[in-house]
């Protein structure tokens, strides 16, 4: 019996994530100063739950209904209390895919913006010149583990067992250092993609 396969033709692939991904998206946004262009940050409310004192993008996760990129600016208006005219979108960055995060990256212009925020969210706003990322490269320092296994992992179901040799992870963290702030984490790989976009293109 013949098999219709054409819904294969054409489609794009999704992600297979090990873990549930949370689809989220950031805003590396432009500021233009007399200098040249300078890279946003925030720095995260210590209030919150998820990574509090942390360096990173405006961004969020990706609500029901909006595109990655309606996300990002949507999210940066509200951390930074801006509204979405004063944001120019350039194009997309990188997609990074971690084990629990598909975090899309989008670079924007910044205008008339007085360096307000979200208290709530934001604990403090600063800048880097886009010079120094372009003339700096990271520390780059290694994680490395290996798997842990529940009690009831059945062994006995695949080759070798318990002496089945196993593979060790690992994984490659980026740090900046600016002006005694330090940069790193998924904000370093998706900052460094960026500056090593900026450096093809020739700035």
């Amino acid at each position: 019996m013949a098999v219709d396969f054409s819904f294969l033709a054409g489609r794009e692939p999704a992600v297979i994530a090990e873990g549930k991904a949370l689809a989220a998206a950031v805003c590396i946004l432009l500021l233009d100063t007399p200098d040249g262009p300078a890279v946003l940050f925030e720095k995260r409310s210590e209030k919150i739950d998820q990574q509090p004192g942390d360096i990173c993008f405006p961004g969020g996760a990706v609500e029901a209904g909006e595109t990655p990129e309606q996300a990002a600016v949507r999210e940066a208006t509200e951390e930074l209390l801006v509204s979405p005219d004063q944001i120019e979108v350039l194009g997309p960055g990188d997609l990074l895919v971690s084990d629990n995060a598909q975090i899309y990256s989008y670079i924007g212009r910044l205008q008339n913006y007085d360096g307000r925020f979200s208290a709530d969210e934001v604990s403090e706003i600063f800048s880097v010149p886009l010079e120094f990322f372009l003339r700096t490269q990271p520390a780059t320092h290694t994680v490395s583990w290996t798997p842990e296994f529940g009690w009831d992992f059945p062994f006995e179901k695949i080759y070798g067992g318990r002496q089945y040799r196993w593979g060790s992870r690992a994984l490659s963290v980026l740090f900046y250092e600016y002006e005694g702030r330090v940069i790193w984490g998924l904000t370093a790989k998706l900052l460094h993609a960026f500056v090593e976009l900026c450096r093809r293109a020739g700035l």
